[in-house]
């Protein structure tokens, strides 16, 4: 799993992809509820990323191991790029 800020695929991502609540503060119980909230209502699973609504810039990618997680962040990346 990695925990990065990257304002710039958080603005793309915010309620386009799994997104926590925004009133829901980072390292809090209740993010960890939001969190089992979007793998039960959203394709967080397939995906393997979310955006932390209330967290300024903060996204989540996981996968099977470091490598995987950072691939998801690249190809999120590259997808915003190929959009511009």
């Amino acid at each position: 799993m990695i925990h990065c800020h990257d304002s710039v695929l958080w603005k793309t991502l915010v309620d386009r992809g799994p997104t926590t609540s925004k009133p829901v503060a980072y390292g809090t119980p209740e993010m960890a509820y939001e969190i089992i909230r979007l793998f039960k209502v959203s394709d967080v699973r397939r995906r393997q990323i979310f955006v932390m609504a209330g967290h300024e810039s903060g996204i989540v990618a996981f996968g099977n191991n470091f490598g995987d997680a950072f691939e998801v962040l690249m190809r999120e990346r590259r997808e915003i790029n190929a959009l511009h």
